[in-house]
């Protein structure tokens, strides 16, 4: 599961890097891997599916158990996340 990239950025405004791996898609959609509490496994993904730098859907793993549990969404393509469910 290698990344094209890795960054380190403060993407919480907590003060505090976190780690981003980021795999650029042959479809050309765009994944943003998170790991928020440094433990090494991404607690969020942030997909911009058609690559034009617009996050389009984030999964979030909100209880620290591996599993993506909540999903949030740009359901007008507007560039705002505006619907969110939870599992």
């Amino acid at each position: 599961m290698g990344f094209e990239e890795v960054h380190r950025m403060d993407i919480t405004g907590d003060g505090k890097d976190e780690t981003v791996g980021v795999r650029r898609n042959e479809d050309g959609s765009v994944e943003y891997h998170v790991d928020l509490d440094d433990d090494g496994v991404a607690d969020m993904l942030a997909v911009d599916k058609d690559g034009d730098g617009v996050i389009d859907h984030v999964l979030l793993d909100n209880d620290g158990d591996g599993k993506y549990d909540e999903a949030v969404v740009d359901l007008d393509g507007d560039g705002q996340l505006d619907a969110a469910a939870e599992k």
